[in-house]
C-alpha cells in the first residue's frame, strides 16, 4: 500500500462519491470510489489494496469563481493520459471547488533531488521523453500545463508522469487579485513574470529548467533570493551542468523570446531522432511567404549556439501549430505552406509512452505522414548528397519527359461495389473494416501502437493473428509469409534485424540487416514475395543512406549505401519488374530515381513528382501515382511512356495516400468527424466509390494489400 500521511481530525472524510484515506499535504487527499458516507453503526468501505485505484483530491480555496473554475477544468478531462495523472472529475464540496486526478505511487522529482538524485544520460534523456510525450498530449488537446516544475513530476513506477495540469491556469483565470496563486519563479517562463498568461511555450521553458533540476539538483537560474532569480531569468544566462545530447535542445526551450521555443511536438521528435514528420506547416497569416535564414553550415563547421541564438536544427515556433519556416533534412529552410497532419505523431506519443519512457530504444518512423499537398520542394544541396561508398559521381541516364497531357481525366472503367457485405469489427484498435466479398483489397497486418502493442496479420482464411510484439507487420503477396520489422532496435546485439513468420506452417527465422547506428524502415515485398527491401535510416541526419534487400529464401541480406541520400520521407520501392526506385527533389524537380546494386542512379523520371511511402504501382504495374509536381493534386502516369494519364481532383490537403485498389482507384485516408478517419475508395474523377474502413486513426499502423491468391 502507498504511503501517506493520515487524515487530521478536521480533514472531510468524504468529497464527492470518494472516500478519503490519507493526506498528502493540508489540501490533497489520497481517497478511492467508495460511495456515500455510512450511516451510524454501518462499515466503512474497505479500501483498495494497491495504488491502481486511489485517486487523489485537491481542495482549492473559496474564493476561486467556482462555476467559471468548473467550466475551464473540464477540457482538462479529455487530455489524453500519456505521461499524466489524469483529470477524473471536479465538483464542488460546500463552497471549495475540488478536481480529482490519477494517483501515481511515487516520489516526486522534487523529493528525488532533494534527497541527493541526480539524473544523467539515459535516465535523464528517459525523464526529458516522458514529460516530453506529456506535454504533447497536453498541447495537442488544446491545454496548456501552466505550473511544470520538479514538484508537479512523479516518478511513477512505469515511468515519469505530469501531475496537476490546467489548475494553475484554471485558478488563474477565476482567482480574486488577491488569492491568485503566485508562480515558483525559478521554474517560470519571463513573459509570465511579466504578466502574460500561461501559454504553450511557457510550458516548453519550464520543461526545460525542470530537466535541468532532474540533472543538477536547482533551477538552471537560481539567484539565490526571489528577486535575483527573477532578474535571472529575465536578463541573465542559465547555468547549465553537463546535459549531453540534450544541452542544445533545452537551450532552445529557454529562450527568452517564447517565439523562438520549439513546440512540444518539435522536441519530441526531436529526443526520439526524427524532425521529418512535422515538416508541413501553415502558411504566414499575411499570405506573405515567410523570409529564409541562410543555409545551415556544414556540422563541423557549425559555431557553437549561444542561449540568445535561435534554435539551430528545431524550426522557430510561437506555440503549437504556429506559422512557421520548415526546414528540410539537408539542412536548407524552405516555405511549407500546408497544415501539417499530426496523427501519426499521435501514435507515435502513444507507442512512445509505453517503451521510451521505460528504457529501451525505439524505431518510431516507419508509419510517416503520407501527405498529399506536401508543399514547395526544399532544395536539394549543391552537389550530391553522398554515402561513404559514392567515391565518383557516374552520368544517371536521364529520360527525357514526354508532353504533359491536359489534365482532363476520362471515366474510370472498373466498378466498385457500392455497399460492404461484412463488417469486420476491430475493438482492439477502435476499427471497423466495411469488406465485400469481391473487394481485391482489404486490411492485411496492423500494429496495436497502445499497450500491448500486438502485431496481427491476415491469413488467406481471412483470419487475423498474433504474429508479434512491437514489430511492424507486412504480409507477403502470396499471403503465407509476415516480414516483422522491429520498432523497439538493439535490444540484443548491435545489428538491426527483419523476422520472417509462416502463417500458414508457424516456421520462423530471423535475418539481420545493418549495424547500429544505421537502422531499417519501411519494409516492402517484390511482387513475387522472394525478396523483401528495406531502407537504412541514418536517425542523426533523419536521411535514408541506402537500402537492405533481404533474399527469403536464402535467408540472406545484402546493403547497399546509394549514390544520393534524402530525406526519410521517400524510401525504396520495388517497381514491378524488380529495380529498385525511390522518389527525390532537388531545387528544379520532383521525380523517381532507379538504382542498380551498387548504389548508382540509372534511370531519372525528373518531370512526374513525388511518391509518397512504398505502394505507387498499380496492380498490373502498368500506372503508378506520385503528388503532382505543383503539389496540389494527385498525379496518375503510364508507367512505360511517362505520359500523365489523369489528375485526380479533391485530395484535401490533410489525406494520406495508402496505395490503390484496382486499376482504376486509389486508397484514401482522409479526417472524419470527432477525430476519426476513413479510408475511402476514390476514383480518378476524386468521386467516393465507398468507404472502405471507419477508425482511430492513432491507434494503430495498418497496411492495405491485396488479396492473395
Amino acid at each position: 500500500m502507498p504511503e501517506f500521511a493520515a487524515l487530521r481530525e478536521e480533514d472531510p472524510i468524504q468529497v464527492g462519491e470518494y472516500r478519503l484515506i490519507g493526506r498528502l499535504s493540508p489540501d490533497v487527499f489520497v481517497g478511492f470510489v467508495g460511495g456515500v458516507s455510512p450511516e451510524p453503526g454501518e462499515d466503512a468501505p474497505e479500501p483498495p489494496s494497491g495504488a491502481a485505484e486511489l485517486v487523489v483530491v485537491k481542495l482549492l480555496d473559496p474564493e476561486v469563481d467556482q462555476e467559471r473554475f468548473l467550466r475551464m477544468i473540464e477540457p482538462f478531462q479529455e487530455v489524453s493520459a500519456f505521461c499524466t495523472a489524469q483529470v477524473l472529475g471536479s465538483g464542488l464540496l460546500d463552497d471549495r471547488p475540488y478536481v480529482v486526478s490519477e494517483y501515481i505511487d511515487g516520489p516526486t522529482l522534487e523529493q528525488a533531488t532533494a534527497a541527493g538524485t541526480r539524473l544523467r544520460n539515459s535516465a535523464l534523456h528517459r525523464l526529458a521523453v516522458g514529460t516530453a510525450t506529456a506535454l504533447v498530449a497536453i498541447h495537442q488537446a488544446n491545454v496548456v500545463h501552466g505550473d511544470i516544475r520538479p514538484g508537479n513530476v512523479v516518478l511513477g513506477p512505469d515511468g515519469p508522469r505530469l501531475i496537476n495540469f490546467g489548475i494553475g491556469r484554471a485558478m488563474a483565470g477565476t482567482a480574486s487579485a488577491t488569492t491568485r496563486k503566485v508562480d515558483v519563479p525559478a521554474f517560470t517562463a519571463p513573459e509570465r513574470l511579466g504578466g502574460a498568461t500561461a501559454e504553450p511555450p511557457a510550458d516548453l521553458f519550464s520543461w526545460a529548467a525542470t530537466l535541468v533540476a532532474a540533472a543538477s539538483g536547482r533551477s538552471p537560474f537560481d539567484g539565490g533570493s526571489m528577486a535575483g532569480t527573477v532578474n535571472r531569468i529575465t536578463n541573465g544566462e542559465p547555468d547549465l551542468p553537463d546535459l549531453g545530447d540534450l544541452r542544445e535542445l533545452v537551450l532552445a526551450c529557454l529562450a527568452k523570446d517564447p517565439a523562438l521555443r520549439p513546440t512540444s511536438s518539435d522536441v519530441l521528435l526531436r529526443l526520439v531522432g526524427e524532425t521529418n514528420f512535422l515538416t508541413a506547416r501553415l502558411p504566414p497569416p499575411s499570405g506573405q511567404p515567410y523570409s529564409l535564414p541562410p543555409p545551415r553550415l556544414a556540422p563541423d563547421s557549425q559555431p557553437p549556439l549561444s542561449p540568445d541564438s535561435p534554435p539551430r536544427s528545431l524550426p522557430p515556433s510561437a506555440g503549437r501549430d504556429s506559422p512557421s519556416t520548415g526546414q528540410d533534412s539537408a539542412g536548407v529552410a524552405a516555405t511549407l505552406p500546408v497544415r501539417r497532419g499530426r496523427g501519426v505523431l499521435i501514435a507515435v506519443v502513444a507507442f512512445l509512452a509505453g517503451t521510451l519512457v521505460s528504457g529501451v530504444g525505439v524505431y518510431a518512423l516507419t508509419r510517416r505522414p503520407i501527405v498529399v499537398a506536401s508543399g514547395p520542394s526544399a532544395p536539394r544541396p549543391s552537389g550530391l548528397v553522398r554515402s561513404e561508398a559514392a567515391t565518383s559521381v557516374p552520368t544517371s541516364v536521364i529520360t527525357t519527359a514526354p508532353p504533359i497531357t491536359p489534365s482532363v481525366t476520362s471515366a474510370p472503367v472498373a466498378s466498385v461495389a457500392p455497399k460492404a457485405d461484412k463488417d469486420v469489427k476491430l475493438a482492439d484498435i477502435d476499427a471497423t473494416l466495411h469488406e465485400n466479398s469481391a473487394d481485391p483489397v482489404r486490411l492485411a497486418a496492423y500494429l496495436q501502437v497502445k499497450r500491448p502493442f500486438k502485431a496481427f496479420a491476415r491469413d488467406r482464411a481471412g483470419q487475423f493473428k498474433e504474429v508479434g510484439l512491437a514489430e511492424e507487420p507486412r504480409v507477403s503477396p502470396m499471403g503465407d509469409w509476415v516480414a516483422l520489422n522491429p520498432w523497439v532496435k538493439f535490444q540484443s546485439s548491435d545489428m538491426d534485424h527483419v523476422r520472417f513468420t509462416n502463417l500458414d506452417t508457424k516456421e520462423s527465422f530471423t535475418v539481420n540487416t545493418v549495424q547500429k547506428p544505421a537502422q531499417t524502415m519501411n519494409p516492402a515485398w517484390s511482387r513475387d514475395g522472394g525478396r523483401l527491401l528495406l531502407s537504412t535510416m541514418n536517425a542523426k541526419r533523419d536521411r535514408i543512406t541506402g537500402f537492405v534487400v533481404v533474399d527469403v529464401r536464402a535467408r540472406t541480406a545484402t546493403a547497399v549505401k546509394t549514390q544520393y541520400s534524402d530525406t526519410s520521407s521517400l524510401p525504396f520501392a520495388f517497381t514491378p519488374d524488380g529495380k529498385i526506385a525511390r522518389g527525390y527533389r532537388s531545387p528544379k524537380s520532383n521525380g523517381i530515381e532507379t538504382y542498380d546494386m551498387s548504389g548508382k542512379v540509372t534511370h531519372s523520371m525528373h518531370w512526374v513528382g513525388r511518391p509518397r511511402d512504398v505502394s505507387w504501382y498499380s496492380p498490373s504495374g502498368k500506372q503508378f501515382m506520385t503528388v503532382c509536381p505543383d503539389d496540389k493534386e494527385v498525379c496518375i502516369w503510364d508507367a512505360t511512356t511517362g505520359d500523365r494519364k489523369a489528375t485526380v481532383p479533391g485530395i484535401k490537403d490533410e489525406s494520406y495516400l495508402l496505395g490503390w485498389f484496382d486499376e482504376d482507384h486509389i486508397l484514401v485516408q482522409e479526417t472524419a468527424k470527432k477525430g476519426r478517419a476513413q479510408v475511402k475508395i476514390v476514383d480518378f474523377l476524386g468521386k467516393v466509390g465507398r468507404v472502405l474502413a471507419d477508425l482511430a486513426p492513432n491507434n494503430s499502423a495498418r497496411q492495405f494489400a491485396p488479396k492473395a491468391p
